[in-house]
């Protein structure tokens, strides 16, 4: 019986011991991020989220492990993961409609998959039609599927012609 005690108060000690911390777990993937160990960090984040899901800092990694995978790695499909892991876990913070619209950014930009592009958008506009992102969301909706180029010739041609609207009446003022 004594050894049974012994052994529990053991194991008890080891697992208080070996338990990370949620500040050792930040410093260690901030560590890991800046010299650009990126898995290592994801990890880290991750034990943050798993560990201590109702911490002040577990909104914030997961939010950073998509941006990992959207900025640094360009793993686009699991950037995309994450960010709606991010919507779902945390869908009342302040982050949450950037997330959102992440997610609609990168079917459009990144992998051309307009049409899931356009669900997300919409449903961004009405979960958060007040939202700074909006007029973006809005413009991203009606630019979908075309060609840059197409969208640049009406801007210039609209400024060549108030430019030449602007030289006509002053060169009229002057006559």
């Amino acid at each position: 019986m004594k050894a049974v005690n012994l052994l529990l108060i053991g194991l008890l000690i080891f697992s208080s011991c070996s338990r990370i911390s949620e500040e050792e777990l930040w410093s260690s993937a901030e560590k890991n991020y800046l010299e650009q160990k990126l898995n290592e960090a994801i990890n880290d984040y991750r034990e943050i989220v798993k560990k201590y899901p109702k911490s002040t800092k577990a909104d914030s990694a997961q939010f950073l492990i998509a941006s990992i995978y959207n900025n640094e790695l360009q793993d686009f499909r699991n950037a995309i993961t994450e960010y709606k892991k991010f919507t779902e876990l945390f869908p009342n913070d302040y982050k949450t409609p950037k997330a959102l619209f992440l997610i609609g950014f990168i079917y459009n930009n990144q992998l051309h998959e307009i049409d899931s592009a356009k669900i997300v958008y919409e449903e961004f506009i009405a979960k958060y039609p007040d939202d700074e992102l909006a007029p973006s969301a809005q413009m991203e909706i009606i630019t979908l599927g075309k060609d840059p180029s197409e969208l640049i010739q009406p801007e210039l041609a609209i400024k060549e012609e108030t430019q030449k609207a602007k030289k006509s009446g002053s060169a009229k003022a002057k006559k």
